[in-house]
């Protein structure tokens, strides 16, 4: 049997790698494309950042009656240091002019000061400062946050204003502080990478198992549904070939061709992290500390090749009970979709999931996945979730066998 399955797996792959376009579709585009693609995106993302930051834009405050006021000119000291903007001094009167123009965008903030402003902080009373902004627009949003920011350093000021007034030291304010007299970098005690690595592994896992489906369906359909519509698949059943080896030699045809195309697109999205992910590190250096060690390699190994295997059974057994590979097309789509909500869903988990998880198949190899991304693996967690995927793929790979002898089934009308 595994004789006639293996001239099968070679002609099928043969047959795939020798037509240069789905070489070009399947390998070598996703290489190119998604390092492109995220750079792109990063190097854009970058410009946006710094044209918000460095935006000169426009702040109206009210009422201009208060400009003597002591706590104004703190205010508007914290916010000539803090934020890059026009300050236009405006009274009660104009208030909804500056309403309208921040309303179209051409002006940023409006401030309102009380006018008990100065009393309430003498007769130690709170006072409220009104901001308004749009939030539809990014320079707005961008200065809103700025102003709290400068709020909260005005707030500051006026309590140590209010201790000395009152002969009270300072530091009454500050009973105990956090990690002030140590450094940093000794109170991170996450294993070396691991950090970049949590990154990855909310990103990778799904991307790998989504990489996996469509490359199968890709490949499947046409193994199985293109042959019926070309008439090779029966010329194929009256051969001395057992219809076990023709299914083992597809399934592994197609397996082996969705991990090349798998393997492209993640070696495509590593290079890509590498640049996208770098600018929510502090530096290129904690982006080298992430390394896969040979055990974890290992594991990822264990782990993918039944899950592929469980992928293509998917595909194969859609396609193999199909007329045609357009209607196989629409029984795999629902699948396709089930399966990129399982691996989305389980790759946003915490640390910690439920122990169904753990026996769920796909679910339990994105969970798994994720850990050894993140250091924190155990080869338990790794064959449970390979087990599983090998015992649903035999499920799947004896009905399709059953379908296969069946040739009301695969040939129906």
């Amino acid at each position: 049997m595994f004789s006639d399955a293996y001239i099968i797996m070679k002609k099928e792959l043969k047959r795939l790698f020798t037509d240069k376009r789905t070489v070009f579709f399947m390998v070598v585009l996703p290489l190119l494309m998604l390092p492109l693609l995220y750079t792109v995106m990063g190097k854009i993302s970058q410009s946006r950042s710094k044209d918000i930051r460095t935006y000169h834009g426009s702040i109206f405050i009210v009422p201009l009656e208060q400009k003597e006021s002591p706590i104004y000119q703190e205010f508007v000291s914290i916010i000539d240091e803090q934020i890059n903007a026009k300050i236009n001094e405006i009274s009660e009167s104009d208030i909804q002019f500056a309403k309208d123009l921040i309303t179209e965008k051409e002006a940023q903030l409006l401030i309102t000061f009380p006018d008990d402003m100065d009393f309430a902080f003498d007769a130690i009373q709170p006072f409220d400062i009104h901001i308004y902004y749009n939030g539809a627009s990014d320079y707005s949003s961008y200065f809103y946050r700025r102003t709290q920011d400068a709020i909260a350093s005005l707030a500051d000021s006026l309590i140590i204003v209010r201790l000395e007034t009152l002969n009270i030291p300072t530091e009454i304010l500050t009973p105990v502080t956090a990690n002030r007299t140590i450094e940093p970098t000794e109170v991170n005690l996450a294993k070396k990478g691991s950090e970049v690595g949590k990154a990855f592994g909310v990103l990778l896992p799904f991307i790998i198992i989504l990489y996996l489906f469509v490359s199968s369906m890709q490949v499947g359909i046409d193994t199985v549904s293109g042959e019926k519509e070309r008439g090779t698949l029966a010329i194929l059943l009256v051969n001395q070939v057992g219809r076990a080896s023709i299914i083992l030699g597809k399934l592994l045809a197609v397996v082996c061709a969705s991990f090349a195309s798998a393997l492209s697109s993640v070696v495509g999205l590593m290079i890509a992290g590498r640049y996208f992910l770098k600018d929510l590190f502090r530096s290129s250096a904690e982006m080298s500390d992430f390394v896969l060690g040979a055990g974890q390699i290992l594991q990822l190994a264990v782990l993918l090749i039944p899950v592929a295997i469980l992928l293509v059974s998917l595909v194969l057994i859609c396609a193999t009970y199909a007329r045609n590979s357009k209607e196989a097309a629409g029984l795999v789509m629902p699948l396709y979709m089930l399966v990129l909500i399982l691996s989305i869903g389980s790759s946003s988990m915490g640390e910690t999931v439920p122990v169904w998880m753990h026996y769920a198949p796909i679910i339990n190899t994105v969970v798994a996945m994720k850990s050894i991304f993140i250091k924190a693996s155990t080869w338990g967690d790794v064959f449970i979730a390979a087990i599983s995927s090998l015992i649903f793929a035999g499920i799947l790979i004896y009905f399709m066998l059953k379908m296969f002898k069946n040739e009301k089934i695969l040939f129906r009308i």
